[in-house]
């Protein structure tokens, strides 16, 4: 008897152990990053001034894509307060980087003042049971264009290429309803 009161003991404390882990089961299955200059990701502007007036001029972009799949049993996310975010954290070795070849921390969203440029976010706000969420991130890096309006010009290819070859120095980080929920490093 006394070794079946041992084993209800320790089932019930497993079971109570696994009832109130909620943590959320994610893996990242996929992870690319380019350099684009898409209209699509980027967007685009419109020249108010100069002899260039009128023209559309489209940045290029760092362009990550990350695909994360939701393993457990419920949706994660996909409310008003419980929405997923994901924010890219840079190693110093990425953030010194970005600073050498654009003038500016990239990932730092107040460094882009002044600049014309700016980043963007496109995601899945939640991810069901055995599904997969899109997550891509874009940071501007100039435009080919001599205007005054967006006075940054993109680097050349050898600086992008560098950029490009450390950019997963860094760790995704997965949020819902302000609450890290999961954390991925990047460079392996």
């Amino acid at each position: 008897m006394k070794w079946y009161t041992t084993l209800l003991s320790i089932t019930l404390l497993l079971v109570l152990l696994t009832a109130c882990s909620s943590k959320p089961s994610l893996d990242l299955v996929s992870k690319k990053v380019e350099i684009v200059k898409d209209k699509k990701y980027v967007g685009s502007t419109i020249l108010t001034e100069g002899d260039k007036k009128g023209q559309e001029v489209i940045p290029a972009a760092l362009l990550y894509e990350f695909k994360i799949k939701n393993n457990g049993n419920r949706q994660i996310g996909g409310t008003a307060d419980t929405t997923l975010k994901v924010k890219f954290v840079p190693s110093k070795k990425l953030a010194t980087i970005s600073k050498d070849i654009m003038g500016f921390n990239l990932f730092n969203p107040s460094s882009y003042y002044g600049t014309g440029l700016g980043y963007g976010v496109q995601f899945d706000g939640g991810i069901k049971s055995n599904k997969i969420g899109k997550y891509i991130l874009t940071f501007d890096l100039g435009v080919t264009e001599e205007t005054s309006q967006i006075p940054v010009r993109v680097p050349s290819t050898d600086k992008l290429e560098k950029l490009k070859e450390n950019a997963l120095e860094g760790t995704l980080i997965v949020t819902s309803g302000g609450k890290e929920i999961a954390n991925f490093k990047l460079k392996k």
